[in-house]
């Protein structure tokens, strides 16, 4: 089985966008809420036109959007451009729709265009989307819509629309590329070129604003590269496009060959056998688990996000049920690790993790008992406010408390340890006979490769055990009903007992009288499968025979 691609595409590529001259001006121009607006007092409506990517403008409506509108002051502007800033925090709160409407008198507005704003996790993220306009209006109104998660908020820090002054340059970015990620690497090294000319400036130098550049080693996984380039009038050309690399590489591992042991001591039904497997792979390992979407493998400790929300309590109860327990974070590097993978999959919004203070209030503590005294939290937290026992990690990478009282994907904690179908784990008491042990071992991409060996246990014999073994037989074997024990000498037999392969004991034949050498045992309610016939005779001599129930 091989899934190439864990990752949804975020909009397709090559798209140039044209700007120029910024239309509003905080200096001169004043925003004014469009709509139901709610905002606190430090992120209002004007913050959304000061370029200043620091500060918000945040509406606690988000039932209606998040709008405004500016008048020019008389004087007409061609808008053929918007450039969308996302705010600091919070990507769950982003807008996901726009329309642009123009007006002349400030009471009737005509729609110029709608769009999607994709969802990035990307925080003070600018992205500009050209449109076809001829016309020049003295207001202008924006207005954002939906959310790119569940939110009541919407926010945004910074709207900027352009218009062109003369002749704009032109740019040029490749198409979309895909790759398969170069041998033993998380990744591959992707070239590709861009070019510019102006009409008056000649050729001009792009460069990258967002993403990558030619020769570098892109990441297994989604990049979008932005480039822009500016000619001598302030003229700028934008245009973006997207690298994808495709991790097509199995695991490796090393699968023991056969092993053949016998057991400790006469008499024994099973040894303890020990193997190792020792996978590796060139990006991670991690076993598939429904419900969850793979994150990373950090010292054998594999992480998932989890695909349903979670109130705190619940998201604990949870953990548990799975086997491991709601995230720890042991360090810097980690925190960020996992903030990149989940930013990878396009998750937004705060995330779950283990460490609470429910037991004593101020004392954090990881709900995996983990040791590690590792935090991050953002300025002024933990602050309590609502009785906040539980820590969620933010797109910044920043901790926040909560409460009890939202819901939260969470992150889960698992010891990693190949998915084994078949067969018994190292250390085991194997049992008399031949198991077959089989794995599939799994990649964070979902590339997967089987691992398939034999333990053979043998029994421990005596030399008077010896004899007794090479003179007795048993048939028909495989049975449907009956089998019979043959002994080639006068040696006395003591007791027959059959056990299953887990060596409980199922039957238990005493005051044996053998016909001929012979004695016949009903097997005929046993389920069917595979089970020993331990024979010991009244000298204290034993012998084992394996037959099948069929």
């Amino acid at each position: 089985m091989k899934k190439k691609l864990r990752f949804t595409l975020l909009f397709s590529l090559s798209i140039a966008f044209t700007f120029a001259q910024g239309i509003f001006d905080d200096s001169i121009h004043t925003a004014v809420g469009f709509g139901s607006v709610n905002s606190p007092g430090g992120e209002a409506v004007q913050n959304v036109i000061d370029q200043n990517s620091s500060t918000k403008f945040l509406d606690f409506n988000a039932f209606d959007g998040i709008g405004f509108e500016v008048d020019l002051l008389g004087e007409s502007k061609i808008a053929v451009a918007i450039e969308i800033v996302t705010a600091n925090d919070a990507p769950e709160r982003d807008p996901t729709d726009y329309e642009i409407f123009g007006s002349n008198n400030g009471t009737d507005y005509t729609s110029i265009i709608t769009g999607n704003i994709p969802c990035v996790p990307d925080r003070f993220f600018s992205r500009t989307f050209s449109f076809t306009n001829t016309t020049g209006y003295t207001f202008y109104r924006v207005n954002f819509t939906g959310t790119c998660a569940s939110s009541s908020i919407n926010q945004i820090a910074d709207v900027q629309l352009y218009e062109t002054i003369g002749n704009a340059p032109m740019i040029t970015c490749p198409s979309d590329i895909n790759v398969n990620n170069d041998a033993g690497t998380c990744g591959a090294l992707v070239n590709y070129s861009l070019s510019a000319n102006d009409d008056e400036d000649g050729a001009l130098a792009p460069t990258i604003t967002s993403g990558l550049a030619s020769g570098e080693t892109f990441p297994v996984g989604i990049t979008e590269v932005f480039a822009s380039v500016t000619d001598s009038d302030n003229n700028t050309v934008s245009c973006s496009f997207i690298v994808t690399v495709t991790d097509n590489e199995n695991p490796l591992v090393s699968c023991p060959s056969d092993i053949t042991q016998t057991a400790a001591n006469p008499g024994d039904t099973s040894a303890v056998v020990n193997y190792s497997l020792n996978p590796t792979d060139n990006c991670d390992l991690i076993n598939p688990l429904t419900g969850f979407t793979p994150l990373a493998n950090i010292n054998n400790k594999a992480y998932y996000l989890s695909d349903a929300s979670f109130s705190p309590q619940d998201a604990f109860t949870n953990a548990v049920a799975q086997g491991g327990f709601v995230g720890t974070i042991r360090d810097g590097s980690d925190n960020t690790l996992l903030v990149n993978a989940i930013s990878s999959i396009g998750a937004a919004g705060d995330v779950l993790i283990g460490y609470n203070d429910v037991s004593t209030e101020g004392s954090f503590e990881w709900q995996s008992g983990d040791s590690a005294t590792y935090n991050n939290w953002n300025a002024g937290e933990p602050n309590n406010a609502g009785n906040e026992d539980y820590t969620v990690v933010q797109s910044n990478a920043g901790w926040n408390d909560v409460a009890n009282s939202s819901t939260y994907r969470y992150l889960l904690e698992i010891d990693y340890s190949p998915t084994q179908t078949a067969g018994l784990p190292s250390g085991s008491d194997f049992p008399i006979g031949t198991t077959t042990n089989t794995f599939e071992i799994t990649d964070i991409s979902g590339n997967s490769v089987p691992c398939s060996f034999n333990v053979i246990v043998e029994q421990n014999l005596s030399l008077n055990d010896n004899n007794l073994d090479r003179n007795i037989s048993v048939y028909p074997n495989p049975t449907s009903s009956s089998i019979i024990l043959q002994i080639k000498t006068s040696t006395s037999i003591d007791t027959v007992t059959i056990t299953d392969l887990n060596g409980r004991i199922l039957q238990v034949f005493t005051n044996i009288e053998f016909i001929e050498s012979k004695k016949q045992f009903d097997v005929s309610q046993l389920s069917l499968g595979v089970y020993f016939m331990a024979i010991k005779s009244k000298d204290g001599h034993s012998a084992l025979r394996k037959f099948i129930k069929r």
